[in-house]
């Protein structure tokens, strides 16, 4: 055996206690966030939301509030993590634009709108005018909503020569499209899901595809499906 002009240092004793620390500091991936029992949970809370809010009408508010609840409290998450990861302005964004919109339903902004534009005479040309309509409220509101919203709108064009078919087609077309933007509810979803570091690079991209999409996107639907 050789020598060595430096001690050599003796090995520590294992301690049992710090091995059942580290055991204890690997959770395991079903516990974790991320993990597959995670995933799982959060894929049935929002089947859940879904089914209730679409199949039985529940308000999906409080639907949305109670998932997230229910989560929390099974997987114990912190509260202030979970808090500083809503994207507050978007929340705001959104729930204000929602809001005037309502106003505006409310008080027949949208059919008076509708009835100075209608082209007299020409049903297919008061049919663009209605996807346009549609297109430009869905900028600053969920696309459901806006559809919902015109479709009383069309049966006077229908009793005019417009096919019904055609007709719900280019308005449900004109108003999804125009959606996907930082200023309408799939474009903020969108938004919100994204890291803090790329939204601002994102909400240009999706501000500048929704502005094209209002311009482009009505005339597209009205061409594809108002001549059925």
């Amino acid at each position: 055996m050789g020598t060595s002009g430096e001690p050599q240092e003796a090995p520590r004793p294992y301690s049992a206690a710090e091995g059942t620390e580290t055991a204890g500091a690997q959770p395991s991936s079903e516990a974790t966030p991320g993990g597959r029992g995670t995933r799982v949970l959060t894929v049935l809370c929002l089947l859940a939301v879904v089914v209730l809010s679409v199949g039985f009408e529940m308000n999906v508010g409080y639907l949305g509030l109670t998932a997230a609840l229910i989560l929390q409290l099974v997987l114990r998450l912190k509260p202030g993590a979970i808090v500083s990861r809503i994207p507050w302005g978007v929340v705001l964004l959104i729930g204000g634009l929602l809001t005037y919109v309502g106003l505006m339903e409310d008080l027949g902004a949208f059919k008076q709108i509708s009835e100075l534009l209608k082209v007299h005479g020409s049903p297919v040309l008061s049919l663009l005018v209605l996807c346009y309509i549609a297109g430009i409220t869905s900028f600053a509101a969920s696309s459901v909503a806006v559809f919902v919203t015109t479709m009383p709108l069309l049966p006077p064009l229908v009793a005019d020569g417009v096919s019904p078919v055609g007709g719900v087609l280019a308005l449900a077309l004109a108003s999804v499209l125009v959606d996907i933007n930082p200023l309408g509810i799939t474009g903020g979803l969108i938004l919100g899901a994204a890291e803090p570091s790329v939204r601002p690079r994102l909400f240009r991209q999706l501000l500048t595809y929704g502005v094209v999409s209002i311009v482009v996107a009505p005339f597209l639907a009205w061409l594809a499906f108002g001549w059925w």
